[in-house]
């Protein structure tokens, strides 16, 4: 459905529209392939490195830190009438 609602704005009304067409989608879908491929290797570069113990007792503390610091500002919550 996006090629059918967004290219033709870019195609031009010659007799080469098909070939145009064909060459804009080829284009499309290969700029996909690309980013997509560099979001797979970088995803499971950082999903080796989150397996790691070191970063597992970083990020604990991290949380833990955050949640302590909510729960002193719940108990300093003061409603005001």
């Amino acid at each position: 459905m996006f090629y059918l609602a967004a290219f033709p704005q870019f195609i031009t009304g010659a007799n080469q529209s098909v070939t145009s067409s064909f060459l804009l989608v080829f284009l499309h879908s290969a700029i996909n392939a690309v980013w997509f491929g560099a979001m797979v290797l970088l995803v499971s570069q950082l999903a080796t490195l989150t397996r790691k113990g070191a970063f597992q007792r970083w990020l604990k503390g991290v949380t833990g830190v955050v949640f302590i610091w909510f729960g002193i500002k719940l108990a300093s919550y003061r409603i005001t009438p």
